[in-house]
């Protein structure tokens, strides 16, 4: 449980991070670089036996995702709005989710799956646009759901056939970061190294944690806890840091959240 709780902490940290950024930074795509670039050197901290396996090729995959992922998220933004595009990146979680139980048979008990489905409905419900919000274009929507939750699946599979965790991150990330820096186009400026720096540790760690998470916990119980309690986490940045208000949609959300991590735990 340390390990999960640490990981969401660290993703948790990422989304503070990038939201102080958006007064600083115009170059996205310089500022996911830098972040891949202090990764890498996190990673190669860890290594003690570089040794490349078949496994690893899962590493070139997940860093695709990675890079695709943030890609995808940013052109949905600009067609479909903010709302629309953080719900169906957050309901990624059901790809990792389906391939626990019908590819895994990680299934212990309905109540845990009950307790999948309320998550997922919580963050439905948390980001559920309003009526001004249309879809302009679904098929991106969907290859953002497909992509970022592959991306987030692609941990539970090398829990299962991977051999060297810390090459498997390193692979990743150096990936991630070459796609990163051949896409950009625009000059890297202090500001885009600094929260690079400061976006890049807690990313490094949170993949980390995650990883180690699924060694001595249920998938089932780490990838929705993982994604309700960075939501829950990040509001609670946002109501004592930001000093945003909390409506009762959301305090209501929030009690389903605690509510599907009660669910979860039920074997």
């Amino acid at each position: 449980m340390t390990y999960l709780f640490l990981a969401i902490v660290s993703s948790a940290s990422i989304s503070v991070f990038m939201r102080i950024s958006r007064s600083y930074v115009n170059n996205e795509m310089g500022l996911l670089a830098i972040n891949y670039l202090i990764c890498i050197f996190c990673a190669s901290l860890y290594i003690k036996d570089f040794s490349i396996s078949s496994s690893s090729f899962l590493g070139f995959i997940n860093g695709f995702f990675y890079w695709i992922s943030f890609v995808l998220f940013n052109q949905s933004i600009q067609r479909n709005g903010l709302i629309l595009s953080s719900t169906f990146q957050k309901l990624g979680i059901l790809i990792p989710t389906l391939i626990t139980i019908c590819v895994f048979k990680e299934l212990n008990s309905w109540i845990q799956l009950l307790g999948v489905f309320l998550s997922i409905l919580c963050i439905f419900i948390l980001q559920s646009p309003s009526e001004e919000q249309n879809i302009h274009s679904l098929s991106l929507l969907c290859l953002l759901l497909i992509f970022n939750g592959s991306g987030d699946a692609m941990a539970k599979i090398f829990e299962r056939v991977g051999q060297n965790e810390n090459v498997f991150l390193w692979i990743t990330f150096v990936v991630a970061f070459f796609l990163c820096f051949l896409s950009n186009k625009t000059e890297i400026t202090k500001y885009e190294i600094g929260f690079g720096v400061l976006i890049g540790i807690p990313n490094y760690f949170s993949a980390k944690f995650l990883l180690k998470s699924l060694y001595t916990l249920p998938a089932l119980i780490v990838y929705p806890s993982y994604s309700v309690f960075t939501v829950f986490l990040v509001s609670c940045f946002g109501v004592f840091i930001f000093k945003e208000k909390i409506s009762k949609k959301q305090f209501g959300v929030l009690i389903g959240f605690l509510l599907s991590l009660i669910f979860l735990n039920v074997k």
